[in-house]
């Protein structure tokens, strides 16, 4: 969805990366993190201010993100006090796509990928506007690319924040102003330390086949770990993390594509993913008692293989 063209212009634009922030997931470690000591009073004359900090942070759980961010703005006490409650909020809304089946629809897509089954809305009722000729009897035939195209679902795909209530710029002491169009957006996000610092041998993982991908490897010149580590990483032939999932979850049922060596089948389509640091990886491993493949020397070959056949970015 989302008019993306032909997989072969798509994969060497910039439209795969932009996957990456809806599955990078920040780092929880910095020094944001944590709330403020509880059973503590300002000293000032607000009622409200007079409340013990874990009842005031009880009422402000209850905010929204551009609310909570007003409220912090009250007053330079709130603002400190609510500093760690708005990082944490904002915080939640990125990654909004990690563990979410993820496909790559063509629109010659008739069948599903095995997995992922069609459960139509019981309210469902066809665009007028889309010649598709449905019939009541056939919408439980109907593959998630023509259900979310009838249904215009194409719009809930527009969910990552396009800037860190955080980061807005003091003009004078005690004002700030909020842009409104374009400031921060997650591309910016995914290279400032506090959210995801370097070094952190950052790694996809596939949580459907328990395959992980180190972006150090994947995106190194020889697949040896030379490269940058960081979720947005990308190779000397230009292709990321957000190469490899888009690539990967492709589905059709036509063969017919603008590019050598794709899969229209892909193995990955329908498959949940995210980015995490090595560390969370290791950490979810060992009380589950799972075994994760590690991938990364696999999938650098067959990108570099992909991207050598179809002669990019050379052509």
């Amino acid at each position: 969805m989302g008019c993306w063209g032909k997989i072969g212009e798509s994969i060497q634009s910039g439209r795969p990366a932009r996957v990456i922030p809806l599955l990078a997931v920040p780092v929880r470690d910095d020094y944001m993190c944590g709330r403020a000591p509880a059973h503590q009073s300002p000293q000032v004359y607000s009622r409200l201010l007079h409340l013990p900090v874990d009842i005031l942070l009880l009422i402000t759980d209850e905010l929204d993100l551009d609310s909570l961010y007003m409220f912090s703005n009250c007053c330079w006490l709130l603002h400190n006090l609510l500093r760690n409650e708005v990082s944490t909020c904002f915080r939640q809304t990125l990654a909004p796509w990690k563990k979410t089946p993820l496909i790559c629809a063509g629109d010659c897509m008739v069948s599903n990928p095995p997995g992922i089954t069609t459960q139509v809305p019981k309210d469902f009722a066809p665009d007028p506007e889309i010649n598709d000729n449905l019939q009541p009897e056939k919408y439980s035939e109907l593959t998630v690319y023509h259900i979310l195209r009838h249904i215009h679902a194409a719009n809930i795909l527009h969910l990552c924040p396009c800037f860190d209530p955080l980061l807005f710029v003091d003009l004078w002491p005690g004002v700030r102003y909020r842009y409104k169009y374009n400031i921060h957006p997650c591309e910016n996000i995914l290279k400032m330390d506090k959210y995801f610092p370097p070094g952190r041998r950052w790694v996809l993982r596939n949580h459907t086949t328990k395959e992980n991908v180190y972006a150090h490897v994947f995106t190194s010149r020889d697949g040896t770990g030379s490269g940058d580590d960081s979720p947005d990483a990308r190779s000397i032939l230009g292709f990321s993390l957000g190469t490899l999932v888009f690539v990967n979850i492709c589905w059709s049922d036509d063969d017919c594509t603008s590019m050598y060596g794709l899969d229209v089948r892909d193995r990955w389509a329908g498959h949940c993913f995210d980015i995490v640091e090595e560390a969370k990886l290791l950490r979810n491993m060992k009380p589950l008692g799972e075994v994760w493949v590690d991938v990364s020397f696999r999938e650098y070959s067959a990108m570099v293989q992909l991207f050598k056949m179809n002669e990019w970015p050379d052509r």
